[in-house]
């Protein structure tokens, strides 16, 4: 992702404690549960801003707690980025997150508005 050693240090509190992982964090990551990598990787991935966001799905992971911290996560990096492209087959996330919208078809364009 291009950041310095310092500056991945300073996130490091933030990422765990967002994750909720706890003592786990100091666990070989290869004992984690397929919930614990997703929390892990969720909140890594959501802590460092980008201009432009590429998305297969809007990202739902974990328990109830976890999924409402997600959501609002992800309402945050949304806001801070310039441009969003979001592959979905969900017509209301595309219509509430959305302001242009490619229809494709095996691959091919079937419709731009």
């Amino acid at each position: 992702m291009g950041l310095s050693k310092r500056k991945i240090d300073d996130m490091t509190n933030e990422i765990v404690e967002f994750s909720g992982l706890g003592d786990y964090i100091n666990m070989p990551v290869r004992t984690y549960s397929t919930g614990m990598m997703m929390r892990l990787a969720f909140s890594i991935s959501t802590s460092v801003e980008a201009d432009i966001l590429l998305m297969d799905e809007w990202l739902s992971v974990g328990d109830a707690e976890f999924t409402e911290k997600a959501e609002k996560r992800m309402k945050e990096v949304v806001s801070g980025a310039g441009i969003l492209v979001l592959a979905s087959h969900s017509p209301d996330l595309i219509a509430k997150e959305c302001n242009m919208v490619l229809h494709l078809e095996h691959g091919r364009i079937t419709s731009l508005s």
